[in-house]
């Protein structure tokens, strides 16, 4: 072999594995470039993923809901045990002695509240005082600052937050910013979660180690060591599951998220966003939705023990529910203080007085939580006249509402614990009878309460709003407000005839109507036909004044629908919701005057600058003179009337109004009733339209009369007395009595309409004016 040969055997070895390194660190460096180029994508999508969800939580705000402020001035009717539930309702805590806001206490005459500083959408800059209360005779003698004794008009407590429009039924959050959560909150979380949080870039190292070894010792992921980095991507991106690779992606995310968003956003983010808990079929998300729930007040006023149940229930909301369990989240909040105490936060002897406290949690079923969801339904409707769904939810609206939370509670509880009671007098299945109440203010239209189930949770068929069932005797107002127009001719006095009558319908069918006893008395005098409810001569007075005579005073009254027009609606076989009911009897309660029903009183935008006010609008739709007759007559119906069973319950001195309503086979039992500050209509039925047995008295009239109970209630009184002229009447004959009159009886009449003949009966005419 040449010497030549021998050098080229030599070289080609020699390159054979140089091209081998060649084609290796060109291999290498394509699947470095492509695994790069991966992880970047990854990356890239990570971060889309994030702020697509981040940003929406950061820079939009849902419009946050306030229930009615709390107003107290001298005068104010209420007893001690009802300013106490009231101040419960609105989230005060009862105490031996005041020390903080949201504290009061009630010794015998005397409470003394510390009024909250919180600013609400009402009164903004409202500032924290401590007030005297004196109650006498069962009002409010006085009011004063406790601490100078100076008087004061008024005390106003501001408004509660009691929602917000942004997720759905099932899930809700009250989102709020750092600063407003409190700072031993804040503590109690790190010491408990994360001590490192502001040290590391979304994984902690030493607490992955220290979890990786326990998990390998147990075969399974059962312990986290997660950043409150890694629990808010887990809580808004990923599946609760827990494997090994699903940490991996986990912790991917956090970095991403520490890289995008600054620690307070984290933070923020992370206060707002974590699941606490569940009430029924809605999550508890976030502490200030859970300070509303287990102890019913707002975040900022949490104290430390109860700031630190709410840390400590973090890792397993389930396991250590204080409703379920209270000996376990008792345990868990006192090792949170412990933590406090142990890393500065809290003083150990403070962190020991506050282990020996009692949980202090709101008992089950009493939680402030419940969102009343017919009420809220209502809001939104109202509220899609003037915005988007898309604003709402998003622009941080501060709305004004007019939701009474002590009356709304109320009316809930009278509601489902009557219709309990007359499931079983009535040996009807549970659950058979429903139900919905309204309740509102007369002079402004303020609705207070709207119920529109027996349970309170149960959202869906709102029906105060949207049952539409005959209305029975109670359109008979109606037909009464129609005859006593001013120039018809007709008085309380006129006789109406109470006979058989039958009646041709448009589509052909005979009517032959009857009074509920089937009983025949001649004619009745006009007041006491209303007072007596007494079918016949209603049908025979709304023949004689025409069907759209009393159409249009129903469309006066508020209604809106359109009416057929068949005689049965003077018996009420027409159609209506409680809500329209409501409205009809807010005008004649107002002397004729018409207010909309309204649920806001003002809205304001994120600095808390009004953007909309919605005032009271009036409009004089039926005469006062005949609303004010026709108010008198619903005071007779309680006085002797249908709705005479009330007397049991309520003083004479109220001069309550109201009016039953019966449909035919007992399907629905209607009662609208008012005093001279609160009107309240209930509708009972069932939702397979079957019978429910029960008449406007024996059904509806009984919550109502417990509703109204357990309220505070002024008498009315009756418009334009003073232009009125009492004359004594016999009712046999309608014309003027005299002493010798035995069934004699005094009621009012519009000057120059009295009778001018006597009664047989009468041997002295008796008038008085203005009594």
């Amino acid at each position: 072999m040449s010497r030549n040969k021998r050098k080229k055997r030599k070289a080609d070895k020699t390159s054979e594995p140089a091209t081998r390194r060649f084609f290796l660190r060109h291999v290498l460096v394509r699947f470095s470039l492509v695994f790069v180029l991966a992880g970047l994508l990854s990356l890239l999508y990570i971060d889309f993923q994030i702020r697509a969800i981040m940003d929406g939580r950061l820079h939009s705000e849902p419009a946050h809901v306030y229930a009615r402020a709390l107003e107290f001035e001298t005068g104010t009717r209420i007893t001690p045990v009802r300013l106490a539930r009231k101040l419960g309702r609105y989230g005060y805590r009862e105490t031996d002695r005041i020390s903080q806001p949201g504290d009061y206490s009630i010794a015998g005459p005397e409470a003394y509240v510390f009024v909250r500083r919180t600013p609400d959408a009402d009164t903004p800059g409202h500032s924290a005082i401590a007030v005297r209360i004196l109650i006498e005779n069962g009002r409010i003698a006085g009011l004063s600052n406790a601490r100078t004794g100076q008087s004061m008009a008024s005390v106003r407590l501001a408004s509660p937050l009691i929602g917000t429009l942004q997720l759905g039924p099932h899930r809700d959050r009250i989102p709020l910013k750092l600063h407003q959560m409190p700072e031993i909150l804040l503590h109690a979380l790190l010491v408990m979660e994360d001590r490192q949080f502001s040290a590391h870039h979304g994984v902690n190292p030493k607490a992955i180690l220290r979890a990786a070894l326990s998990n390998l010792l147990q075969g399974k992921v059962a312990q986290g060591g997660s950043t409150i980095s890694q629990q808010l991507v887990k809580n808004l991106f990923l599946t609760p599951e827990k494997t090994f690779r699903r940490k991996i992606k986990e912790a991917a995310y956090a970095v991403a998220l520490e890289l995008r968003y600054t620690k307070t956003e984290i933070l923020e983010a992370y206060l707002n966003e974590i699941f606490l808990g569940q009430s029924g079929n809605r999550a508890i998300h976030g502490f200030p939705l859970a300070s509303e729930h287990y102890f019913g007040r707002p975040v900022w006023d949490l104290r430390p023990h109860e700031a630190a149940l709410l840390a400590g229930i973090i890792s397993a909301p389930s396991y250590y529910n204080p409703h379920r369990h209270p000996e376990r989240a008792l345990g868990r909040r006192n090792l949170t203080l412990r933590k406090l105490a142990e890393f500065g936060s809290l003083g150990k002897r403070a962190a020991e007085e506050y282990a020996r406290l009692p949980l202090g949690v709101t008992p089950p079923g009493q939680e402030t939580l419940s969102r009343f969801p017919a009420f809220f339904d209502y809001l939104q409707r109202h509220l899609r006249l003037y915005y988007s769904e898309e604003v709402l939810r998003t622009s941080g609206l501060g709305l004004q509402t007019t939701i009474d939370l002590d009356i709304q509670h109320v009316a809930q509880h009278a509601l489902s614990r009557t219709l309990d009671q007359l499931e079983a007098r009535k040996e009807l299945p549970a659950g058979a009878l429903q139900g919905a109440v309204i309740v509102l203010d007369p002079s402004s239209g303020n609705v207070l309460a709207v119920v529109g189930d027996r349970r309170a949770d149960a959202s869906g068929f709102n029906r105060a709003t949207d049952i539409e069932r005959q209305i029975g005797s109670l359109v008979k107002p109606a037909v009464y407000l129609t005859a006593l127009e001013p120039g018809r001719g007709y008085t309380l006095a006129t006789l109406l005839p109470d006979r058989p009558i039958t009646l041709t319908q448009e589509d052909g069918t005979q009517w032959s109507p009857a009074n509920f006893d089937s009983e025949f008395r001649g004619s009745v005098p006009l007041f006491e036909a209303l007072a007596r409810s007494y079918n016949l001569p209603a049908v025979h007075l709304g023949m004689a004044l025409d069907m759209p005579e009393v159409i249009r005073t129903m469309k006066q009254l508020g209604i809106v629908r359109n009416i057929a027009p068949y005689p049965s609606i003077f018996l009420g076989a027409s159609q209506h919701s409680p809500l329209e009911m409501a409205q009809m009897y807010q005008v004649i309660a107002n002397a004729g005057s018409l207010v909309p029903l309204r649920t806001l009183t003002r809205i304001s935008n994120p600095a808390g600058d009004t953007v909309a006010r919605f005032p009271v609008r009036q409009a004089q739709t039926i005469p006062r003179t005949s609303a004010a007759l026709v108010h008198y007559i619903l005071r007779q119906s309680v006085r002797f009337g249908t709705a005479s069973g009330l007397g049991r319950t309520f003083p004479e001195g109220l001069n309550l109004a109201g009016k039953t309503g019966t449909t035919n086979n007992f399907r629905d039992s209607w009662f609208a009733g008012y005093s001279g500050n609160l009107l309240a209509v209930v509708w009972i039925g069932r939702d397979d339209n079957r019978s429910t047995g029960l008449t406007g008295s024996s059904g509806a009239m009984r919550v109502w009369e417990t509703l109204m109970a357990n309220l505070d209630l002024e008498p009315t009184t009756l418009p334009d007395e003073a232009g009125f002229r009492y004359v004594e009447i016999d009712p046999e004959t309608g014309l003027l009595a005299g002493s010798g009159c035995d069934s004699r009886v005094r009621i009012p009449f519009v000057p120059d309409t009295e009778p001018e003949s006597r009664s047989p009966c009468a041997r002295t005419v008796v008038e008085s004016k203005n009594r």
